[in-house]
């Protein structure tokens, strides 16, 4: 027959190990907010019905950054756009590169669309854009310039 003393034991570790697990779950990493603006050619970005885009940012592992969950926002009608890690707002402190997609899209026809930026801006080791995410930042901090594709000759 079980002791009250060993019966306390039990119960002590079963609520300790039901604590490890509401806070093991309770929703992995620190988060800070990451807002700001995409230009294109000096002006804000104007996506809306027939132009969508993106911004994700893939965390640099040779500056420390080991974060592995998908990271990214929606370009707004008035060009900003607020990141997101599982669907909660913000982003995980460190560096990141950064890669922008954006294209005229047709809303009838989910196939035809025309990218507007160079290819570049959607590879992250050849966009050239990066910053780090930290718990207080500078206003305009994440903002994002782009040069828009060449005019065809």
């Amino acid at each position: 027959m079980p002791t009250s003393h060993s019966v306390r034991r039990v119960l002590a570790g079963a609520l300790a190990a039901a604590a490890a697990l509401a806070a093991g779950c309770s929703g992995g990493p620190v988060l800070h907010p990451v807002e700001g603006t995409v230009y294109m050619d000096g002006n804000p970005v104007q996506a809306g019905e027939r132009l969508t885009g993106y911004v994700v940012l893939h965390a640099d592992p040779a500056r420390g950054n080991t974060n592995m969950e998908e990271t990214k926002g929606d370009i707004g009608p008035d060009g900003r756009y607020t990141v997101y890690t599982r669907d909660k707002q913000g982003a995980p402190p460190g560096w990141y590169f950064v890669t922008v997609e954006l294209a005229r899209t047709n809303p009838k026809d989910p196939y035809d669309f025309k990218p507007l930026v160079d290819a570049k801006y959607m590879d992250k080791k050849k966009s050239g854009l990066e910053f780090e995410v930290v718990a207080k930042p500078a206003k305009d901090r994440y903002d994002i310039r782009l040069e828009g594709l060449p005019a065809k000759k």
